[in-house]
């Protein structure tokens, strides 16, 4: 019950902070047409949150079992200069080259939970050291000229960037993360291995002791990120109609701050993919509104490391104030 109390105060925190974060935006940049509060206007945010909510379900299953990723940026990179050198170099059709690219997703995220998983290296660590050689791989394969010098890949097939496009102004991008959140949210809380991921999140040696295979549980979330990651990468470099070795940089932030921002504790055992999904709409607001207003993009970061901080402080703060009320409970019931 403890868990549902947290999960439902932080889901309204969330919700609150996303309806006074587009109060504030559209009084200050007001409302119609080139201004924040506009149908286009609107339809660009959800488009902007999509990538990083759909590799934030990823994400938020790894920080359930209080796990982390800090690779997501580069995974992305290197999948889509993969996908960058089968359209440049071969003849092979575009639904291979999508595979491949999930492919080298599925891997990276084998190799992270592999690390994790089976080694027991620190996420932390084994997540920072693969972001490093993730990004390096990148830059070993990408496309040059003749002069040896990087260069950006057009990938400007009609065949190909109509996944970057919609039906109207709803976007395939937009159809593929209500997809990935709905079902997402329907692993997570209907299923056996949801429940593994709260179960090892919560305490891995109780986890390991009612029978989950705590390894498995987690080398799976990694598995499945990096295939997420492998999805937003497809939807990115088909929007960009390029792909270059920058695609990805930062973007590890996006889906930690997403799903923390959601309500997903980086402690583990709590949140869900829904919170997440919140937490992207309120970073791609926060980020479009800044736009708008034409405030310095610094800003947007030390913005967005306050509101992360908050939101740890306040899980850290509620989380010790509910086992000091449970312990409270249970010390009055036993003098009963």
């Amino acid at each position: 019950m403890k868990q549902l109390n947290q999960t439902t105060m932080r889901r309204l925190i969330s919700i609150g902070m996303l309806l006074i974060l587009v109060i504030l935006f559209t009084i200050l940049a007001g409302a119609g047409h080139g201004k924040f509060f506009n149908f286009d206007n609107l339809i660009e945010v959800v488009r902007d949150a999509s990538v990083p909510a759909i590799i934030g379900v990823g994400v938020t299953y790894i920080i359930i079992t209080a796990g982390i990723d800090l690779s997501t940026g580069s995974m992305m990179a290197l999948v889509g200069m993969t996908m960058a050198n089968i359209y440049a170099y071969t003849l092979l059709p575009f639904p291979v080259m999508i595979l491949a690219g999930m492919i080298v997703g599925l891997l990276c995220g084998y190799a992270n939970g592999v690390i994790v998983a089976k080694f027991n290296v620190p996420e932390f660590i084994a997540t920072l050291a693969t972001m490093s050689i993730f990004r390096a791989l990148t830059y070993i394969i990408a496309i040059k000229d003749a002069n040896g010098v990087i260069k950006s890949q057009p990938m400007n097939h009609s065949h190909y960037t109509w996944l970057g496009g919609g039906i109207g102004k709803f976007y395939y991008v937009i159809m593929a993360m209500i997809i990935v959140v709905v079902f997402g949210q329907i692993v997570l809380k209907y299923t056996r291995y949801g429940t593994n991921l709260y179960s090892v999140g919560a305490s891995k040696k109780a986890a390991t002791l009612s029978g989950i295979d705590v390894a498995k549980t987690r080398l799976v979330a990694y598995m499945i990120t990096g295939g997420l990651v492998a999805i937003g990468a497809v939807f990115t470099t088909a929007r960009l109609q390029s792909a270059t070795t920058a695609i990805g940089m930062d973007f590890e932030f996006s889906p930690i701050a997403s799903a923390v921002v959601g309500g997903v504790a980086l402690s583990g055992g709590s949140g869900d993919v829904i919170g997440t999904l919140i937490g992207a709409l309120f970073m791609s607001t926060l980020e479009n509104g800044i736009r708008k207003l034409s405030i310095n993009t610094a800003f947007q970061y030390v913005i967005k490391g306050a509101i992360i901080i908050g939101v740890v402080i306040f899980d850290a703060t509620y989380k010790t104030r509910m086992d000091r009320k449970a312990k409270e409970e249970g010390a009055k019931e036993g003098l009963e």
